[in-house]
């Protein structure tokens, strides 16, 4: 089982970064009829058209278009953290996106929230010498074992990972419980242990769907685009060897029993005589095969699209209705906003983690988009207009349209400067309603009895 699951950690990995067997042609599988000469030639002549990291990345990337609004209380420590989250000079912000390509990859990612071995006593020498929480991702591959316990709760987690030391890479197997962790060698030797107080494993789930917590390594769910991918890897293949083989015409021509060898060039000429009934000509080989591979080519590439969900977005044009692309899009847009709750989620999780660890309370929100539609300006414009024109007396309408307007005008607006916009507007408004009641009809009577909430002027 464990070998099974290799293989498809390792097939994804190829698939997405055109490495290992998509590199060195070990992916190409030898025809029954092929000979060792030929099919070293195929692995040499291959070339590998990689769909598999542009779909990973329209799933991910649009999550992280803008900068993710986070909400919090500063600390010192928070801020060292933020700046330097895996000890190697990563933001906070660039390890989520970078995890979250692996989440969506792999099906899952687990982010071990781990701290300082050794701790100064005040704050200030655990800041000189960064003695803060960090940050460290554990792919699917590398899980060795894990337990929960009758309420679901995670109660043990165990994962290797290799280390270079002395000179020399070592396989380390870290073992984690909700009160206790330790480090182990190749050979079973305990390295280092100790105790905890977080009463948790500092393990956080990040499944790049939703998916039952219980469910440790679920099935990735690019695994078929990158199998289908691979298809296409070998189908190019013998798309190239055929072209190869037979892409020059051969020439043909009559000729006597004892005609010796002739080498017909663009220097020289052949002739024939007038009379006669044959003459020389092209022969070509047969385009059939080639046209097949080229058609299951294209139809593989767009199934591709379409399993993932994106076809709407790129890689895959089509004759289709507005309603129908409407209701394409909705089901893309909603996969984007299910995959932006899990990494919200995630994010949330390992800043509480911090929290236990840095002992300090900082108050944290963050919140990831709700919604992928791509907004165009001069609708909104348009559309917000005519929804002026209505001249409905509310002036909660007219702020919620401005806001509508503002997030498709002006999507990166700070959020100090749009507060004030909408604070000027909801005062505008609220003078304009001000100046309404006491304008007088048409027979220049002022309303006694009106509604507004201002007090009449007498």
């Amino acid at each position: 089982m464990k070998e099974y699951r290799d293989e498809i950690y390792t097939l994804l990995h190829d698939a997405y970064f055109g490495d290992g067997m998509f590199y060195d042609g070990s992916a190409l599988i030898r025809h029954a009829r092929e000979s060792n000469a030929n099919y070293r030639r195929r692995k040499q002549l291959a070339y590998y058209l990689n769909y598999v990291a542009p779909i990973v990345d329209c799933s991910v990337a649009p999550v992280f278009k803008d900068e993710i609004r986070r909400e919090y209380r500063p600390t010192k420590k928070l801020t060292m953290f933020f700046d330097n989250v895996d000890r190697i000079g990563t933001t906070l912000q660039n390890f989520i996106r970078r995890q979250a390509t692996n989440a969506k990859l792999y099906g899952v990612v687990y982010i071990v929230v781990d701290n300082a071995a050794s701790l100064g006593i005040t704050d200030k020498e655990n800041l000189d010498t960064r003695a803060l929480p960090f940050l460290k991702a554990v792919l699917p591959k590398d899980i060795e074992a894990w337990h929960f316990d009758e309420t679901g709760r995670l109660k043990d987690f165990t994962y290797k990972s290799t280390v270079y030391d002395n000179d020399k890479w070592h396989t380390r197997k870290y073992e984690w419980t909700m009160t206790t962790w330790r480090v182990i060698d190749a050979d079973g030797k305990v390295l280092r242990e100790g105790k905890h107080n977080l009463n948790q494993v500092p393990i956080v789930q990040w499944f790049g769907r939703d998916t039952d917590p219980t469910r440790v390594l679920p099935v990735p769910e690019f695994l078929a685009i990158a199998q289908t991918n691979l298809h296409i890897y070998h189908l190019c293949s013998l798309l190239t060897q055929i072209c190869d083989n037979q892409t020059f015409n051969i020439l043909i021509m009559q000729s006597a029993d004892k005609m010796q060898d002739m080498t017909i060039g663009v220097n020289n000429l052949l002739t024939y005589p007038i009379d006669a009934k044959n003459p020389p000509g092209f022969i070509a080989p047969d385009s059939g095969p080639a046209k097949i591979l080229m058609e299951q080519i294209d139809r593989l590439v767009g199934e591709m699209y379409r399993m993932s969900g994106i076809n709407s977005v790129i890689g895959v044009e089509s004759a289709k209705s507005g309603v129908a692309r409407q209701w394409e899009f909705e089901r893309t847009n909603q996969r984007l906003v299910d995959f932006a709750l899990q990494c919200e989620k995630a994010e949330k999780d390992i800043i509480s983690l911090y929290e236990r660890w840095a002992g300090e309370t900082v108050d944290y929100n963050c919140e990831y988009p709700r919604d992928f539609k791509i907004s165009d300006v001069t609708e909104s414009l348009t559309q917000a207009q005519q929804a002026i024109d209505l001249q409905l007396q509310s002036e909660t309408f007219n702020v919620e349209v401005a806001k509508k307007l503002l997030a498709s005008y002006m999507p990166n607006l700070e959020p100090d400067v749009y507060d004030v916009i909408i604070e000027e507007l909801e005062a505008v408004n609220d003078d304009i309603q001000k100046a309404k009641a006491f304008e007088p009809d048409d027979e220049g009577n002022i309303d006694e009895d009106d509604n507004s909430g201002y007090p009449r002027a007498d």
